[in-house]
């Protein structure tokens, strides 16, 4: 009774570890799936680049065909969408980032071609994610510029409630920091 028992327990890891490859097999396959989220990040990429370029044509035609406001409100309008578009940029380049580092990661598991530049190389999810939130640091500091730029007229008009914004940023930035720090202290 005991050799069957044992037979039947043999049998049974055989048949998990027969199973096993079709499973991984099955599991690899849905990294694939992660073509949909590159796809859409280039398409949104695209999107924000077009935007960013429109942003640059209005600020020059802003500057350039408007004569009805003083030459200082025409150079802030122009200034505030070029900082618009740059906006746009910045964050169509980290789509485009973000694109890239999900093919490297999903698709292509790691393998980097030679001609690939080094700040494009990503290693492993995390490396992504601290890319990303330096971008993110980067995107919310124009918008702050750009918002104190559209609402403050005056520096008599501010009030401590606006520092609430860089100070968020400045924390971002300084979690970051820590981040780098502890990578480093880990090597």
């Amino acid at each position: 009774m005991t050799l069957e028992t044992e037979d039947n327990t043999a049998q049974k890891k055989q048949k998990v570890i027969t199973k096993m490859p079709r499973l991984f097999k099955a599991i690899a396959w849905t990294r694939l799936l992660s073509a949909l989220a590159i796809l859409s990040s280039l398409a949104g990429s695209m999107l924000l680049f077009f935007i960013g370029v429109n942003n640059t044509f209005l600020a020059f035609a802003i500057f350039f065909k408007s004569s009805e406001a003083s030459n200082s409100d025409i150079g802030e309008l122009a200034t505030i969408k070029l900082l618009e578009s740059l906006d746009d940029f910045l964050v169509g380049l980290a789509f485009l980032y973000f694109a890239y580092g999900i093919y490297s990661l999903f698709i292509a598991l790691g393998q980097v071609h030679e001609s690939t530049p080094s700040w494009l190389r990503v290693e492993n999810i995390g490396e992504l994610e601290k890319s990303l939130l330096e971008i993110l640091v980067v995107f919310l500091s124009v918008l702050f510029v750009k918002g104190m730029l559209e609402q403050i007229q005056s520096f008599a008009q501010l009030r401590w409630e606006v520092l609430i914004f860089p100070l968020s940023i400045m924390a971002i930035a300084f979690s970051i920091r820590l981040l780098s720090f502890e990578e480093k202290s880990e090597e």
